[in-house]
């Protein structure tokens, strides 16, 4: 449902900029997390370039996902702040408000238009293109798209109480004792501004992002795998969404930097003043600015996220859909189960120059093949099981020694060295060709 490392601006590490187009190919990213961040970096400080982003993954359920993501990311009819939360709720809770659920219905009707006629969905056709889908893929995805036209508010309970004893076996009954355990062994050391709270919260009710007095009452259609997609597709119930957007960002000023403030230092009793949901609006409010206006956001009030939207305010215009977004930022969805499909097309021969790989997608590293689809000097960003709770700290570095051995083999160099007490979530190499 998301992944396990944090947003990354897959275009970083860059001596200048160019205006040749840049191709991206990422691999079971699970969300559009790294796609929102690379984006919005671009268009703030080079927007002349044209950037596609080819995503592979393994579900159509999933895929679906990210198409509905993108389209509430850059639907300008909501106001920023209203975006923003409709997008945390609809990307990381079990129960969505009803208004949620209701524009995830209606959007799903438009994206079975989008799907079956690209250029029926209006201002959306610049954005993703679906040329590659095949005919099988497409009845896939408008299947999961009307299996959310149809959910109802009686699929969660149950579904997830499923889920949970899978989970936790003979260990259910005492589940509350094992996520502390979880989170002071495995969340704490490492992303200690997701509270203790709001990880209990989420593993226990798939709670994530709650505002307000906003009442949480109607299930998540996108949290759904009882269509056709369910056979075999995941439903995460050990890490949660919290790392994808809200551990870090960007410190562009000492108010951003107040977001990681920890009071009682030193004491045994650490408690972060804000928490991962303040980190998350904060990402997802500066990704909408950067698109919306091309510049950076910044608060302007401690503690305020949204404090930069009231003093900016009339930068931002409500235009249903208005397209803003060139049309050099193009999404080529791709629904295919591996690369062996692309490996056929001469198109795509020293083809990407960025290609980022998710923990569980590392196989393909060992295809030969793979490589032919990128050209010299290709960054390759790879996912660690950093935050993986279902591995153990022994099984975390076998994987980074086989990840760093197999991309040794074909003479990969890797740009930052792990430090022996830190695993970190995405390793970055160079491939050179010979």
């Amino acid at each position: 449902m998301w992944g396990i490392s944090q947003a990354t601006d897959l275009l970083s590490n860059r001596h200048e900029p160019t205006n040749d187009e840049i191709n991206i190919l990422l691999i079971c990213p699970r969300d559009p997390r790294s796609i929102l961040k690379t984006i919005a970096n671009a268009l703030v400080h080079n927007p002349s370039e044209r950037i596609r982003f080819y995503v592979v993954e393994e579900h159509a359920h999933v895929l679906a996902r990210h198409v509905l993501l993108l389209h509430a990311f850059f639907d300008e009819s909501m106001p920023v702040r209203q975006r923003v939360q409709m997008y945390l709720e609809i990307f990381g809770n079990e129960k969505v408000t009803e208004k949620s659920a209701n524009y995830v219905k209606e959007k799903a009707r438009h994206l079975m238009d989008l799907v079956l006629d690209e250029k029926h969905v209006e201002g959306m056709e610049d954005v993703f293109d679906l040329s590659l889908l095949k005919q099988r893929d497409r009845d896939d995805l408008v299947s999961v798209f009307e299996s959310w036209r149809r959910s109802t508010t009686s699929e969660s309970n149950d579904a997830r109480d499923k889920l949970l004893r899978r989970f936790y076996g003979n260990r259910y009954d005492s589940r509350i004792g094992v996520v502390d355990w979880d989170y002071h062994t495995s969340i704490k050391p490492v992303a200690s501004i997701i509270h203790l709270r709001q990880f209990r919260e989420w593993r226990l009710t798939g709670q994530a992002f709650e505002f307000g007095a906003a009442a949480y009452t109607v299930h998540n259609p996108t949290h759904s795998v009882s269509g056709l997609d369910g056979k075999g597709c995941s439903v995460d119930v050990s890490t949660g969404p919290f790392v994808s957007l809200g551990i870090d960002c960007e410190r562009s000023n000492g108010l951003t930097e107040e977001l990681f403030q920890v009071h009682n230092k030193g004491t045994g009793a650490e408690q972060h003043r804000y928490s991962s949901i303040e980190v998350a609006l904060f990402n997802m409010t500066s990704f909408i600015w950067a698109v919306t206006t091309g510049e950076k956001y910044e608060m302007t009030i401690s503690g305020d996220v949204f404090s930069g939207l009231v003093k900016n305010e009339s930068k931002v215009e409500i235009n249903p859909l208005s397209n803003k977004t060139p049309k050099r930022q193009m999404f080529c969805i791709i629904p295919v189960k591996s690369c062996k499909p692309i490996y056929r097309k001469q198109k795509f021969n020293h083809y990407f120059q960025r290609a980022f790989i998710a923990h569980n997608a590392t196989s393909i590293l060992k295809d030969e093949h793979f490589y032919d689809l990128l050209e010299n000097n290709t960054k390759l960003f790879v996912e660690t099981c950093r935050f993986d709770l279902t591995k153990n700290e022994s099984y975390k570095k076998e994987f980074l020694a086989n990840v760093r051995q197999v991309l040794s083999n074909v003479k990969a160099v890797e740009m930052a060295e792990t430090n022996d007490n830190k695993i970190d979530d995405v390793l970055q190499f160079t491939i050179t060709k010979p």
